[in-house]
């Protein structure tokens, strides 16, 4: 791997936000950044995934602050939504 060569591993893919007219999507995602403990990511990719925009990285901490701060605002999430996804 070269110095500017990025390394990623895509861990898992939660939701994609949106998808813009040339077909690359936000989405958020767990991913593992040069060999780095896996974060919540959100940002751009192509189709294939080997493309990407610049993006915001979230610890798991972060995450729940962020969580934490949409629903102050009134933006819940539905836990039992959220289980019944994962038992799929």
């Amino acid at each position: 791997m070269s110095n500017n060569e990025i390394k990623f591993e895509i861990k898992e893919k939660i939701a994609v936000i949106n998808q813009n007219q040339s077909g690359w999507k936000k989405e958020l995602n767990i991913v593992s950044w040069n060999d780095g403990a896996a974060k919540y990511d959100i940002r751009e990719w192509n189709e294939e995934h080997t493309h990407m925009s610049r993006g915001l990285t979230l610890t798991e901490n972060k995450m729940k602050n962020l969580v934490k701060a949409l629903e102050e605002r009134g933006l819940s999430i539905d836990k039992r939504k959220k289980n019944r996804e994962m038992e799929r």
